[in-house]
């Protein structure tokens, strides 16, 4: 009889570890991909957001990871059904005690720069990510170290089981590149030049403006890429990447805006597909002030926004859906609807309850001024950026206004993306902000990394994505439990018990769940969209006669 653990990946590896029941829209276009692929032209995808760095070892900037994909691959995928599939990876298997998963790896592989892809390059890329302490590392918490068996087989060594190996190796910033590349130029030349395996090389980066890649010509999948090229460009504004998707100008984009969307899907010659996502808003609470860290005050915070207002005013009530559960959505392994009875967010709209929460917390509230237990003024400053992702700066808007009903004076700081990002990725000592507003995902569909990347002390900025520099002693003991629980029940148990502390802790704000837009011109065929909010097109290709149909000619 198979041991638990292995039972446990293989099950993930066929059904990706779907909640049963995920509400899933598939994605709108598998009836338009019929037909033998086409080669040539350069695809043109417009992105919202700069790169803040290109080496994903310092970076987990999804339009990032949009660009990797194209030149590092990673050792297995998630498809646009939760599924694991393997990539530099053949196959795997997991040893009795469930403290070793050895990879069976693809042959013949090169990378971009002509050195050989083996077991040892990928076990250096692993074992450099603990001893440098990239920023992914959190995710790994029991990985101990990667060792080359043979030329094409790497194990994991782990100090404990691992059930969320598979799916936190599909996640784009763990992709393998170029140890020679990386020895020879360090972090900083791979900050704007990525070197992998992927289908296109990447020959050019102008910092918030444009990307090219190249066609691969001696990658290891027969007969892809379909592409000459690929250019991804920065267009902050959702409005001007519309226009130029319907003028031609590009051929795909994303963050639409949900105004224009009824417009869009009249027209015929782009297609528009929808799904909801994995990426839900947060307003980053700084623990590290006094106010703030006091859990009445926080849940004070939450029950002060009009999640609703937000959905209908910044996201025409469509583009984004309320929360049901902190952190978690549905299409995560071992999601849980959190609601209480009768309620349709957490933390609903009340803006009396967060008066008398922050009056049970030692605060006074008169003439509309809402004042700390020394007589002063409450004053909070919020950064965010505008444009990073779609809605940002509306919600930011909101937010002050809302915080003013309950007598809180918000200072907005807008920043650009790559200012906000560097603002953001500061340590205890350094973060200059009270609060921040981001957006969060879980480009892996399982509850480990926010247990363990998220909200686990272990996780303190600028080693992982606590920003609110949050530690409760309970939720570290259930992450860790949850992190090497083999059997999916008691997992799932555990999750629930994770998610439920978070609601009594409220360490952020939990804002609304975006849904994902997509839209191309429709001689686009075979790309895709994935609810872990990641947009492949680099196995796609043109319908030529139907691009010229359309004037389209580049």
């Amino acid at each position: 009889m198979l041991p638990k653990l292995t039972a446990w990946l293989a099950a993930l590896a066929i059904s990706g570890g779907l909640a049963s029941g995920a509400a899933f829209i598939p994605n709108a276009a598998l009836a338009q991909d019929a037909g033998k692929p086409q080669y040539g032209g350069q695809l043109i995808y417009a992105q919202s957001g700069e790169k803040f760095t290109l080496f994903m070892g310092r970076s987990t900037d999804q339009s990032g990871q949009d660009v990797w994909l194209h030149a590092c691959e990673t050792l297995v995928d998630l498809n646009a059904s939760n599924e694991i599939k393997p990539l530099l990876a053949k196959s795997w298997t997991v040893s009795p005690d469930g403290k070793t998963v050895t990879f069976k790896l693809q042959e013949g592989v090169k990378f971009h720069d002509g050195s050989p892809f083996n077991a040892e390059a990928a076990a250096f890329v692993f074992n450099e990510a603990k001893a440098k302490k990239f920023i992914y590392l959190p995710l790994l918490e029991g990985f101990e170290r990667a060792t080359a068996d043979s030329e094409y087989e790497m194990s994991f060594h782990l100090s404990a089981p691992f059930p969320a190996l598979l799916p936190t190796l599909a996640y784009r910033p763990l992709c393998i590149f170029s140890p020679t590349t990386y020895k020879a130029v360090g972090e900083a030349g791979m900050a704007t030049k990525v070197v992998g395996t992927g289908p296109f090389v990447h020959t050019q980066f102008v910092k918030g403006e444009y990307t090219i890649f190249e066609k691969n010509k001696d990658y290891w999948q027969a007969g892809k890429p379909y592409f000459d090229s690929v250019k991804i460009v920065i267009v902050p504004d959702a409005a001007t990447r519309t226009a130029m998707l319907e003028r031609g100008e590009i051929d795909r984009t994303v963050q639409l805006g949900d105004l224009e969307l009824a417009r869009l899907e009249r027209n015929k010659n782009v297609l528009v597909r929808t799904v909801p996502s994995t990426r839900q808003f947060y307003v980053v609470l700084n623990h590290k002030i006094p106010m703030l860290a006091n859990p009445t005050v926080r849940k004070a915070l939450n029950y002060a926004i009009d999640k609703a207002g937000i959905v209908e005013s910044v996201f025409a009530g469509r583009g984004a859906s309320l929360m049901t559960a902190p952190t978690l959505m549905q299409g995560v392994v071992h999601y849980t609807d959190m609601r209480a009875p009768g309620e349709d967010t957490i933390f609903p709209y009340d803006p009396d309850k967060a008066i008398a929460l922050m009056k049970e917390a030692g605060y006074t509230f008169a003439g509309g001024v809402l004042k700390d237990p020394q007589g002063q003024a409450v004053k909070l400053k919020l950064f965010t950026p505008r444009g990073a992702t779609k809605g940002d700066y509306q919600i930011a808007q909101l937010l002050q206004t809302f915080l003013k009903q309950i007598g809180i004076t918000v200072e907005l700081t807008v920043m650009e993306s790559a200012a906000f990002s560097a603002a953001t990725n500061q340590g205890p000592d350094d973060a200059k902000y009270d609060m921040a507003l981001l957006s969060w995902g879980i480009p892996t569909a399982d509850p480990d990394q926010p247990m363990m990347y998220f909200t686990h002390t272990n996780a303190w900025k600028p080693y992982g994505a606590n920003r609110m520099f949050f530690s409760d002693a309970e939720i570290d003991r259930i992450a860790n439990a949850a992190h090497i629980e083999t059997d999916p029940a008691k997992r799932g148990e555990l999750v629930k018990q994770w998610m439920a502390r978070l609601l009594v802790t409220a360490p952020v704000i939990y804002l609304p769940t975006l849904n994902l837009g997509l839209a191309g011109r429709t001689y686009l065929k075979g790309d895709e969209i994935l609810a872990v909010d990641n947009y492949p097109a680099h196995f796609a290709w043109f319908d030529k006669a139907e691009m010229e149909r359309q004037g389209v000619k580049r």
